[in-house]
């Protein structure tokens, strides 16, 4: 834990040498992304890059009855909040509905570095990720085991 804060700490303290950018968005002013690779989700990056070694705020749409299979991402610092709809989350390395807790509005959970977890929804829902790039995914399956099922 003292070494995502310490990083956390360390980014906020090297932004701040830089000139602010003032960010103000309305939901209209939003332009959400689209990619294959993402399994129907939709992002949209608010402030910072998640791309480089630095803080970033990310929103992302997952739509009705998305399953996420389990997964990992290699950056320190995830941290989710739920907008809105609810997320259905666990933690471990192979799916299991059992295991899926109901994450409503307002819910707040963190993704550690290399911690695999999955989830699932019923409905739309929106998170808010809040972390330290870079950003990456990696599957607990090979690509080559996922083309087969």
């Amino acid at each position: 834990m003292s070494v995502s804060v310490s990083a956390l700490v360390w980014s906020f303290e090297k932004t701040q040498s830089e000139p602010a950018v003032a960010i103000q968005l309305l939901p209209g002013d939003l332009k959400w992304n689209s990619d294959p690779k993402l399994h129907g989700l939709q992002t949209v990056t608010l402030a910072g890059n998640p791309n480089a070694p630095e803080p970033y705020a990310e929103r992302i749409k997952l739509p009705a009855n998305t399953r996420l299979a389990p997964h990992s991402h290699p950056n320190e610092a995830r941290m989710v909040t739920v907008l809105s709809g609810t997320l259905y989350f666990a933690y471990g390395e192979k799916f299991d509905e059992a295991k899926l807790k109901a994450l409503p509005v307002g819910s707040f959970f963190t993704e550690p570095k290399d911690m695999p977890h999955y989830a699932m929804t019923k409905e739309e829902v929106i998170l808010q990720l809040n972390a330290i790039g870079p950003a990456g995914t990696t599957y607990v399956e090979t690509q080559s085991e996922l083309k087969e099922k």
